[in-house]
């Protein structure tokens, strides 16, 4: 069951959203924001997964590129309840293959929005016990997937915020 407080969180900062599509009891909605689209899960929270808090996925992309956020959210989210086991920040899940077609796009690193403010990674009740942490799912490229793999998470973090690249296009 979807608690409205982390639907009202999730909206206020990615924008309106409506289901798109749904996998057991969770809900994927697709929000927009003019300059990006993000597909979130609504309801994990509530499930009983493996994790220090409860947790909501999200992946935000450009513009017209809605099916890999989706894709993205989706396959997350089915290795998520089938290990019924949550993700951590600074995660790398590498694919060892592009994950999208006609992209170099080959796994995620979970972390913090790059281009929200850190009070969308958590969501709060009034006497600010956390009711959902929010894991954000950045596209990685093989040669970002490979500098982690030779340097570590932390690593590849520090270059991504020294080059900056544009971490919504997955055609980047």
């Amino acid at each position: 069951m979807n608690d409205s407080r982390i639907d009202e969180h999730l909206t206020r900062h990615l924008g309106a959203g409506e289901v798109d599509t749904r996998i057991g009891n969770v809900e994927i909605w697709r929000h927009e924001r003019p300059e990006f689209v993000s597909f979130a899960t609504h309801g994990l929270a509530g499930l009983p997964i493996a994790a220090v808090y409860p947790q909501e996925f999200v992946c935000s992309v450009k513009p017209g590129q809605d099916g890999a956020a989706l894709y993205i959210v989706r396959a997350t989210l089915e290795l998520v309840l089938q290990g019924r086991r949550g993700l951590v920040n600074n995660q790398i899940i590498p694919n060892g293959q592009p994950l999208l077609a006609r992209t170099d796009i080959s796994g995620i690193l979970v972390g913090p929005h790059p281009y929200l403010e850190d009070t969308f990674s958590v969501v709060f009740d009034g006497d600010r016990q956390v009711l959902a942490e929010i894991m954000t799912l950045i596209p990685l490229t093989s040669t970002e997937i490979a500098r982690a793999s030779e340097a570590g998470a932390d690593a590849l973090i520090d270059f991504l915020e020294e080059t900056d690249p544009p971490l919504l296009d997955v055609t980047r």
